[in-house]
């Protein structure tokens, strides 16, 4: 297996990903992303889909996006460390914790993705899995540590309350902003641009890149993404399987029979 991080990599280096959500899970669909040229496929493990505890089903998305050239994007159902170590021996390397609550379990995460974690042992176990070429990479620990990514969402007003303390987590890959469930938590549900919940966001913005922790979001229109990406946001979710069969098909069909 490819041992090398392009997501991380480019982030780290300042540039801009742009990744499209697979809602089929289909390997066929993420090889043609990654033909496309999109940087990362968004699988969202938390509301739909199959097991994340499923290792044969990882190592078929994995070798499709190795196949076309891309990366996943994980997004699990918690950050619950067995399940963390699972999912990246499989071969995931970027991985998305939502629903976080504090520092302290953003903490225990990342740690979970790391064998040298803050100065000290951390809290990955060596594995004979794809992510090691079946235990035949050479100098696995040191790449796997250099190479996994994690990120946590700031959906919830808890992480709010905590979010200078979990900026500062060692090792913390990236925040993503989840406007839809902070409405709810602010007590605007499905109102994203209620003036509470945009100014709690642009708080969030100025945070982050104080602490030089790099930003996510999903932007469609390409004006926005633009915008977004003046904004200082380096992680863009911008499409994805059904919303493109839905528009292009149904645009399609309701021209050829006049609607």
């Amino acid at each position: 297996m490819d041992q090398y991080n392009s997501l991380r990599r480019t982030v780290e280096d300042g540039g801009v990903v742009y990744g499209a959500r697979s809602s089929t899970f289909s390997p066929t669909v993420i090889e043609v992303f990654g033909e496309l040229g999109v940087d990362f496929v968004w699988l969202d493990f938390e509301h739909m889909g199959p097991s994340p505890y499923d290792s044969r089903l990882f190592e078929d998305l994995t070798r499709a996006a190795e196949a076309g050239g891309t990366e996943l994007f994980v997004r699990l159902p918690s950050g619950d460390p067995p399940l963390v170590r699972k999912v990246l021996d499989a071969g995931v390397r970027n991985l998305l914790i939502p629903r976080v609550d504090s520092a302290a379990e953003v903490r225990e995460a990342v740690e979970a993705t790391r064998f040298v974690y803050d100065g000290a042992p951390g809290e990955r176990g060596k594995a004979s899995g794809r992510s090691s070429t079946w235990g035949t990479a050479d100098s696995y620990v040191t790449t796997e540590d250099n190479e996994v990514c994690l990120g946590v969402m700031i959906e919830k007003t808890t992480a709010v309350e905590e979010l200078a303390d979990i900026l500062s987590v060692p090792e913390l890959g990236f925040v993503f902003i989840g406007p839809s469930d902070l409405s709810v938590q602010m007590g605007h549900p499905t109102n994203k641009t209620h003036p509470e919940v945009t100014a709690q966001i642009e708080e969030i913005e100025a945070a982050a890149r104080e602490a030089g922790v790099p930003l996510g979001g999903i932007r469609n229109d390409p004006e926005a993404i633009a915008e977004a990406e003046q904004e200082g946001y380096q992680i863009l979710r911008v499409g994805g399987d059904l919303s493109s069969i839905t528009d292009t098909l149904g645009a399609r069909l309701d021209t050829i029979r006049g609607e």
